[in-house]
């Protein structure tokens, strides 16, 4: 399988010296396509500014990344703009979604900036709510869907431009067991299909679904393990929304 993602020796500084705080340092990493990758660690530990840089978000102070083998420092502003358009998925813990929007008109968003007309781009929006079982919710607003139905609705929205690969931060954060279980159930579906998919949890029974699990410490890798990925989703969690 060829490298999606490719992180040659990076670090990330926030500061300057003597108070710089130094959130990633020297981490390399390959992603190849088609895998499941889970970034775990305790709060401060880097995980999240990896992902930011994965995900076009961020640049590194220092070292290298190439996304699907383009070096990330020669892209223009332009560039790295569309392709985390139209390249890129995202879903986030606290969904991100339009609050007076419909699911429809929330999952089209990535198609208006796409330039997708307004005909195709309903029709793909429709779809792909369909496809994580929101056909019965188009035109509801979030206030009226569960955190589990918003997060879906997150999915929908990050796979309506058919992404090269999905970044999820903390996806089941703000999720009950059941919503957490039925989210990461979709996940484990598009990796099947062979989407790659990198995804930043602190919990490891989440973790464990991936096939793929990073240990994340003082914004160093510490861990890099293959992993048998559970059948059984989340056996408890708190009681959520």
């Amino acid at each position: 399988m060829n490298a999606a993602l490719d992180v040659k020796k990076i670090s990330k500084i926030y500061g300057e010296p003597p108070n710089e705080t130094i959130a990633l340092k020297n981490v390399s990493l390959q992603i190849k396509e088609g895998e499941f990758v889970a970034i775990i660690g305790p709060s401060g530990s880097g995980k999240s500014t990896l992902m930011n840089i994965l995900g076009l978000l961020d640049i590194p102070t220092s070292g290298e990344y190439f996304f699907e083998n383009r070096k990330a420092a020669n892209l223009s502003q332009n560039d790295l703009a569309k392709l985390r358009n139209q390249k890129i998925g995202f879903v986030f813990q606290s969904f991100n979604l339009l609050p007076r929007t419909s699911s429809l008109k929330n999952v089209e968003l990535p198609l208006i900036y796409s330039g997708v007309g307004k005909k195709e781009r309903e029709q793909k929006a429709k779809e792909m709510l369909e496809r994580v079982g929101l056909g019965d919710k188009l035109f509801s607003t979030p206030a009226k869907l569960s955190g589990g139905q918003q997060q879906r609705v997150a999915i929908a929205r990050a796979l309506v431009n058919d992404p090269f690969v999905i970044f999820a931060d903390e996806p089941t954060g703000n999720l009950d067991t059941r919503s957490s279980s039925d989210i990461m159930q979709i996940f484990k579906d598009l990796n099947n299909e062979g989407r790659t998919i990198v995804l930043i949890t602190h919990e490891i029974d989440i973790a464990k679904l991936a096939s793929r699990i990073l240990t994340m410490r003082d914004g160093q890798i510490v861990s890099d393990v293959k992993n048998r990925p559970k059948k059984q989703i989340i056996k408890s969690k708190r009681k959520g929304v």
